[in-house]
């Protein structure tokens, strides 16, 4: 019944195969066909109908006079009943009224999406063109080219003289048979104006008329776009507003190498004034992208930066790493914000070597000092004392309303609370937590922690009960998968087992426990507070086996940090209460002693009696006494024994 249609229009760039089909059509009509078009107007209404029911293909409409063609459709319009057809093929869509045809379900209309190759087409067009192609080659293939069929041809000619196949087609838009037949019958088609708009633009993925005219340095890019998309379908609005266009994926690829060929120089400066666009309006990856691909070192560095911590406040290490990765290592120790950038990213990968080493990279360039400092500080490579010093002076060096200065006031405060100046770390928690509000939801969220946990230590049950869920209320847009998440589920799993909340407490362990081992490779204090009350929940909730396991990864943590004496004092006291728990509920098996557990606790190690006693503050003869008596209550006579014994009934860590 379409075929009946009086008027079909196919409407497609060169090489959708529009003359193939009318061919194929006129073969298999049985009305009368005529052909015309092209300069020559001879097909005259008179021959549409002529002879009965007939069907007038026209071939290369774009070249026929619109006034002809205007004719010929009001004659259609006129009498649709004649049983004559006008099929017009063309490159673009003839200007001509088909409203009323169209309303009445007269007109056909096939553009190039109802003419793109299908997957099997494409495969039989590659087989007969005599390449042979795996089916996942085919799909990609398909996709690069749109389904577009003379791209496809042009592909097997390309691809089947190259042995290197994937890479081949991955390259395919570089391809000077592509080029060729671009530049002639896409390009050629369209004006100069056009096509250095085109050109110009092809730094661009998707195209509206302000980035346009921003990046062009013109202001008539809003009527520019639809009249190049008129020219040739391979532009195509993006949805029915039309405020955005998109290129076919190859023209792109042709554009951007007829661009480097023919105006190299204006490379760097387009993406620059892209990158700019867009940094203003707060599209950091389009930005960034524009940026690295103009080589602006520099810029991409800023932008980098300036997205760095908040990457890091929410344990994204691997999306600076990706960004990272596209600068050589030169390039980025050249680079300050670049360098800083690299020494984040690797604190979050648990490498504070590396870290080190690019943050001393950093600290040779000018206007970075307190970046510097603050690095330094989240590092807290040289102990919590060098972390305070470097906090201070970074909140020293930052301007007042800087948002960073919460960060700084955090790790004073945490620095001077690990080593026992709890009332200064007081105020600077307090002053963290009202900096960071609404701005910075982890810092804000750890600072309120760390209240928490200065609340406990005060016996201040109640106030620590409050701070808690506020922490945790601070997380809402933090990923759940958020390493920097651990130490404020671990506070307040702690906080409510203290307060006989079982079943939040154990969900706020359970979270904790996910995100543990992320923290490997992480600041050590950090890690050893997470571990150290995540223990002591563990405790409250009566799990033995989970709190012993997590002290005795807490004791290797904490001495990495020789200079925080409150972690040394919380393990102690964690682990006195662990032995108290353990050695309360020995039930059937050997009643060991506080102390006597305190001492089997140690045996699994290469600690000799003397080096036991300088731990536990006692001689070494206590120890020996001890260590007899465990042996004897265990039935066993030597140290290894004893460890087995006590790992098979649960007394120390398997």
């Amino acid at each position: 019944m379409e075929a009946r249609a009086p008027l079909v229009m196919l409407t497609a760039p060169a090489g959708y195969g529009k003359t193939v089909l009318l061919r194929e059509w006129a073969a298999r009509e049985e009305r009368t066909v005529v052909w015309g078009g092209g300069a020559d107007e001879s097909f005259a209404l008179d021959e549409v109908g002529a002879h009965g029911p007939s069907v007038l293909m026209i071939d290369d409409a774009d070249a026929v006079a619109v006034p002809a063609l205007l004719r010929l459709t009001e004659a259609l319009a006129r009498k649709p009943e004649a049983g004559c057809t006008i099929a017009l093929a063309a490159r673009r869509r003839p200007p001509v009224p088909i409203g009323r045809l169209r309303a009445h379900r007269l007109a056909v209309e096939i553009d190039h999406h109802q003419l793109a190759m299908t997957r099997l087409e494409a495969a039989m067009l590659l087989d007969a063109a005599g390449l042979r192609l795996r089916g996942d080659q085919v799909d990609r293939l398909l996709e690069r080219t749109e389904g577009w069929p003379a791209a496809l041809y042009l592909a097997a000619l390309a691809i089947g003289a190259d042995e290197y196949t994937d890479e081949a087609i991955a390259r395919f838009g570089g391809d000077p048979l592509l080029g060729d037949y671009v530049r002639t019958e896409v390009l050629g088609c369209l004006s100069s104006r056009h096509t250095g708009f085109l050109r110009r633009t092809a730094v661009l993925p998707r195209l509206g008329a302000p980035l346009c005219d921003a990046v062009l340095e013109i202001s008539d890019a809003a009527a520019i776009l639809p009249e190049v998309a008129a020219a040739t379908a391979l532009v195509q609005p993006v949805g029915r507003a039309a405020t955005e266009w998109r290129r076919h994926g190859l023209l792109t690829e042709v554009l951007a190498t007829e661009l480097e060929r023919a105006e190299p120089e204006l490379v760097t400066a387009l993406h620059g004034r892209a990158a700019r666009w867009h940094a203003t309006r707060g599209a950091f990856a389009a930005a960034l992208e524009h940026a690295v691909a103009g080589g602006d070192r520099a810029h991409a560095g800023r932008l980098l930066w300036a997205q760095a911590l908040t990457r890091a406040a929410t344990g994204d290490g691997a999306g600076s790493g990706t960004w990272l990765g596209r600068f050589g290592s030169s390039e980025v120790s050249g680079e300050p914000a670049l360098a800083l950038t690299a020494a984040v990213h690797h604190i979050l990968e648990g490498r504070r070597d590396e870290c080190e080493r690019w943050v001393d990279a950093a600290a040779g360039g000018p206007g970075h000092a307190a970046s510097v400092a603050l690095v330094r500080a989240c590092s807290a490579r040289s102990g919590v004392g060098a972390m305070a010093d470097h906090a201070a002076r970074a909140a020293e060096l930052m301007s007042p309303g800087d948002p960073w200065q919460a960060l700084a006031s955090l790790l004073e405060a945490v620095a001077c609370h690990l080593t026992g100046d709890r009332e200064p770390a007081r105020a600077l928690l307090e002053d963290g937590a009202r900096r960071a509000q609404g701005t910075l939801p982890i810092v804000e969220a750890l600072a309120h922690a760390q209240l928490a946990l200065l609340d406990l230590e005060a016996d201040d049950a109640d106030a620590a009960a409050r701070r808690a869920p506020a922490a945790c209320a601070c997380l809402g847009d933090v990923p759940a998968s958020a390493p920097l998440r651990t130490l404020v589920h671990a506070v307040a799993a702690a906080t409510a087992a203290h307060a006989g909340e079982v079943a939040r407490a154990r969900r706020e362990a359970a979270a904790a426990q996910r995100l543990l081992p992320r923290l490997q490779g992480f600041t050590p204090w950090y890690l050893a507070e997470s571990q150290i009350w995540l223990a002591r929940a563990a405790i409250r909730l009566s799990d033995a086996a989970a709190a012993r396991a997590l002290l005795a990864g807490a004791a290797r943590t904490q001495a990495r940090v020789a200079d925080a004496g409150v972690l040394s004092e919380w393990l102690h006291d964690a682990w006195e209460r662990a032995d108290a728990f353990a050695a309360g509920t020995s039930g059937g098996g050997p009643k060991l002693t506080i102390a006597e557990l305190r001492v089997l606790r140690f045996l699994p190690s290469h600690l000799t009696f003397r080096e036991i006693g300088a731990r536990l503050h006692v001689s070494t003869n206590t120890v020996k006494t001890h260590a007899v008596s465990v042996y004897r209550k265990l039935d066993v006579s030597c140290r290894s024994d004893a460890v087995t014994q006590g790992r098979r009934i649960g007394l120390i860590d398997g």
